[in-house]
């Protein structure tokens, strides 16, 4: 099973002149993403953001959420970080990457906080309690 977490951030900024339609080339470009599972997955996440359907409260896949962070931080990184856009030729080019860089920030610190922790001695013992299991009580 998938671990899924919170959406956890707004993401609405842009929307109509640069957010909408960058988030429809992700659907265009998944052709080349990984394992077919994880490429249909992330689609429909994409496609139901399109709908405006994911709110920061939507529990969606935490993989899925990666390959989104890729690549949101990559339209950031031409759009905005690389300085490829003229900021005087496509304002809303430009305004539209530097947006999408801070929604990366705030993106990948969300992934960081709810990132898997592998299971200590100390989990397994505290998860035993519940059963008798634990060390200290076979003493």
């Amino acid at each position: 099973m998938t671990t899924q977490i919170k959406f956890g951030i707004n993401f609405r900024g842009h929307w109509d002149t640069y957010t909408y339609n960058e988030v429809g080339e992700f659907i265009d470009n998944a052709s080349g993403l990984g394992p077919e599972d994880l490429k249909t997955r992330y689609v429909a996440f994409l496609e139901s953001f399109l709908d405006k359907k994911v709110k920061p409260s939507t529990l969606v896949d935490y993989d899925v959420l990666e390959v989104f962070l890729g690549d949101i931080d990559n339209r950031a990184s031409i759009d905005y970080l690389e300085g490829n856009v003229d900021r005087e030729e496509w304002p809303e080019g430009y305004a539209g990457g530097k947006y999408f860089h801070q929604i990366s920030k705030k993106l990948e610190a969300h992934l960081e906080a709810n990132q898997s922790k592998p299971l200590t001695q100390l989990d397994l013992v505290e998860a035993f309690d519940g059963f008798g299991l634990s060390s200290e009580e076979q003493s």
